[in-house]
C-alpha cells in the first residue's frame, strides 16, 4: 500500500470532541448544504466573511473544496462551492459474524467501491491480518482511483452488545489497529458498530450539524450511536449509546450483561430467535433447523424477518412483540435527548424495519401530539446494511478534516 496523504490520528479511537474550528465548520456547512456561496456560509457559521474567505482560500489550495459555477443575485454573481468527492479517500472496514465489508468513500459520503468477503469460520490471527491487508488493496486497486488519495481505514469493532465473531477471538480493536498500522504504514481507527454506523448516517444522508439524532442499531445486538452537533458521544468509556440495555421490566429476565429486565434480555434479536428455534410453526416458516447449531443471531434473525414480510404469521407475531418494546425503549430515548430524528440502521432493521418502524411511530406519536408537541421522524437509513463500515471510513475523514 502507498502511505497515506497528510496526519490522521494515531492507530486506536477516535479522540473527544472540542468546539469545532472555523474550518470544520465551513466543511460542515457545504457537506450538509452543498452548493453554497461565501455569504452564505458567514450565515450559516457566524463567521465573519473575512474568516470564511482566508478559510475557504484554503480549502481550495489544498483541492478540498472546487468553486462549480455561480448564481445570479440582485447584485455581483456569487462563486458557488462544492466538496470535490474524491479529493480525499479512506476504508471502512466491518468484522461482522458472517461477512467482512470493505467500503471506499470519499468526503461527501457517498461509496466508491464495495466489497465484501464471507467471514472464514475459524482463522488465526496472522491470517486476519493477512486477509484484512489483501483485500484493502483490492479493493483500491479495483477503484481505479488513486491510492494515495487514501487517508486510512477505519475498523468497525463488535460494541459489547455484539457477539464477537470468532476470528476475532484473542484479539483487542486497538491491538489489531496496531498491527494493521505497523503492516501497512497505514493509519487506522477503531469504532464500535452502532457509533460507527451514526457517523456514517451523519455522512451519506448529510444531516445538517445543527440536528441531533440517534441511530437505532441493530444486528446480532441492539446499540445505538448518537450524535450531537455533528460530533458522535461516545461516554467515559466509549459505550454511550447502549440501548440495548435500557431497563423495561424491574424484576424481568436475566441479561447476559448482570442486570434484569434489559430489552436486549425481553426483546433482542437473539431473544427472537430463540423463541422461533423453540416454535415448531416459526421453525418451519423461517427455514430453520433447530437441530443444527445456531448460524448466527444476525443470519437467522434476517430468515425471520424474511418470513414475516412474506406473510408468515408465527414470525410476524415474534417480531410484532419485538417491536412493543423496541418502540418503548425509543421513546425513552427521544424523551432523553430532546431530539426529532431516529434512524433505523443496521442488517437487523435493515430486515425488519417494515415492522419496527411504524411500531416507533405509533408509540411516539400520541405523547408528541399531546404533550411534547414535537414532530420526530422516524427513517431507515438508505445504507442500512453498510452503514457501519461506510462511518469506520467517515470517522476517519473526519479525523484529518477537522485536524
Amino acid at each position: 500500500m502507498k502511505e497515506a496523504v497528510g496526519a490522521a490520528a494515531p492507530a486506536g479511537r477516535p479522540g473527544r470532541g472540542r468546539r469545532p474550528g472555523a474550518r470544520e465548520s465551513i466543511l460542515d456547512a457545504i457537506r450538509a448544504s452543498e452548493p453554497l456561496s461565501r455569504v452564505e456560509l458567514a450565515r450559516m457559521t457566524g463567521l465573519t466573511e473575512a474568516a470564511v474567505s482566508m478559510t475557504v482560500r484554503r480549502l481550495l489550495e489544498e483541492g478540498l473544496v472546487v468553486e462549480t459555477g455561480r448564481t445570479p443575485t440582485g447584485g455581483k454573481p456569487r462563486t458557488l462551492l462544492r466538496l470535490d468527492p474524491a479529493a480525499r479517500l479512506s476504508v471502512g472496514v466491518h468484522l461482522d459474524e458472517d461477512t467482512t465489508t470493505y467500503v471506499l468513500t470519499g468526503q461527501t459520503g457517498g461509496v466508491i467501491s464495495r466489497l465484501a468477503r464471507p467471514a472464514p469460520s475459524e482463522s488465526d490471527q496472522a491470517s486476519v491480518l493477512r486477509d484484512l491487508v489483501a483485500d484493502v488493496d483490492t479493493l483500491l486497486a479495483g477503484s481505479g482511483v488513486d491510492p494515495a488519495r487514501c487517508l486510512g481505514v477505519g475498523i468497525v469493532w463488535p460494541g459489547p452488545h455484539s457477539d464477537t465473531p470468532r476470528r476475532l477471538n484473542g484479539w483487542r480493536g486497538d491491538d489489531l489497529a496496531a498491527r494493521l498500522t505497523e503492516t501497512t504504514g497505514w493509519p487506522v481507527l477503531v469504532e464500535n458498530d452502532a457509533t460507527a454506523a451514526a457517523v456514517g448516517e451523519y455522512w451519506v444522508a448529510r444531516v445538517g450539524p445543527d440536528r441531533a439524532f440517534a441511530a437505532l442499531y441493530m444486528s446480532g445486538g441492539l446499540g445505538a450511536g448518537i450524535v450531537v452537533e455533528g460530533r458522535a458521544m461516545r461516554g467515559g468509556h466509549a459505550s454511550a449509546g447502549e440501548f440495548g440495555h435500557l431497563c423495561l421490566q424491574v424484576d424481568g429476565p436475566e441479561c447476559w450483561c448482570g442486570s434484569h429486565g434489559c430489552l436486549e434480555a425481553l426483546a433482542g434479536p437473539r431473544t427472537v430467535v430463540t423463541a422461533a428455534r423453540a416454535s415448531t410453526t416459526a421453525t418451519a416458516e423461517a427455514g430453520l433447523d433447530p437441530a443444527q447449531p445456531l448460524r448466527s443471531v444476525a443470519a437467522e434473525f434476517a430468515a425471520v424477518a424474511r418470513a414475516a414480510r412474506a406473510g408468515a404469521p408465527a414470525c410476524r407475531a415474534l417480531l410484532e412483540d419485538s417491536a412493543r418494546y423496541v418502540a418503548a425503549a425509543a421513546e425513552s430515548v427521544v424523551n432523553l435527548l430532546d431530539i426529532d430524528l431516529v434512524v433505523l440502521t443496521g442488517p437487523g432493521f435493515a430486515a425488519a424495519s417494515a415492522i419496527y418502524g411504524p411500531a416507533i411511530m405509533r408509540r411516539i406519536a400520541a405523547a408528541d401530539a399531546r404533550t411534547w408537541h414535537r414532530d420526530v421522524t422516524v427513517t431507515v437509513s438508505t445504507a442500512a446494511a453498510a452503514a457501519s463500515a461506510t462511518g469506520a471510513a467517515a470517522l476517519v475523514l473526519q479525523s484529518h478534516l477537522r485536524a
